[in-house]
Parts: C-alpha cells; structure tokens; sequence
C-alpha cells in the first residue's frame, strides 16, 4: 500500500522537531532497535526528542536509516538507536502527528477514545418511562443557597 502524500518518517520527523519537542511510537523488539534492556520487549514504545528538552541530547544524528541518540532513562545517560522500520507515529508537542498503520505491530491496538456515555435518571417504579438524559435535568434544578438560622 502506498500513500504518496504522506512524507517519509524522517522528513516528518525532522519537520516537528523543528516546532518542539517530538515523540517516536516504535516497536522496541525490532531489529536494529537499541534501547535500555527493560525496555527491549516493549510494543508500544514512545521515545522523546528536542533540542531544548530539560535534560539536553548531546548528540542526536538522523540520518535516512534510523535516530541516533544519548537519551536519559531516570537521570541515567543510554545509547539508543531507533531504526525507521521500527516507527510507526511520529508524534509533536502540539498535538500533531504522523501515522504509518502499516508498521503497527499486529499485536497491539491504538485504540480511540470510548465514546462518552450520558447518564440517564432511573424511574422509581417499573412501569414509568425513562426521563430525559439526567445532565439536562439538573441543569434545570437549581440548588438552593443554604441559609443560616438563629435557633434558641
């Protein structure tokens, strides 16, 4: 399958490191992928990059093949090297992104979001209807102010 306007993995992700700070969701069980050992059974894996992220990257390279980077992984300095063919989004900082559904690995899902459920009142007897959808009832019934009273 060939999508022609999309742009390769390394001129999408060049294009949002330019605007902050940029994600890679990758497959850390590829091969050529070099990660922290816990991390190497990993499917969904998301690695971050930028050039100005609080614990600096002394020596990103990206080249047509793969991103090469010293990452921090809790405060401790590891060598990784991310190869294309283990990315499958491309992510930025302000909600873009850049997917390649055909590198998910077939054993995991993105899932969307659930769908948002109303809540619906419950009638005080069986035989009664369902009233309106419960946030538009209360939106109508106010509350009243709790008052204070001198009790002798």
């Amino acid at each position: 399958m060939s999508f022609p306007e999309r742009p390769s993995k390394q001129q999408a992700f060049l294009a949002l490191l330019k605007r902050g700070w940029t994600s890679l969701h990758l497959d850390a069980r590829q091969p050529g992928v070099v990660v922290p050992p816990s991390f190497r059974e990993e499917a969904h894996l998301v690695l971050q990059y930028g050039y100005d992220l609080p614990i600096l990257i002394p020596d990103l390279e990206v080249d047509d093949v793969h991103v090469r980077a010293t990452l921090s992984f809790s405060r401790a300095a590891q060598l990784t090297v991310v190869p294309w063919t283990a990315v499958y989004v491309i992510s930025g900082v302000d909600g873009r992104e850049v997917r390649y559904t055909e590198d998910i690995p077939e054993d995991i899902l993105i899932a969307e979001p659930p769908a948002v459920r109303r809540l619906q009142s419950v009638p005080a007897h069986p035989e009664t209807e369902l009233a309106e959808p419960l946030a538009e009832a209360l939106s109508v019934r106010r509350r009243r102010r709790p008052q204070l009273r001198l009790v002798k």
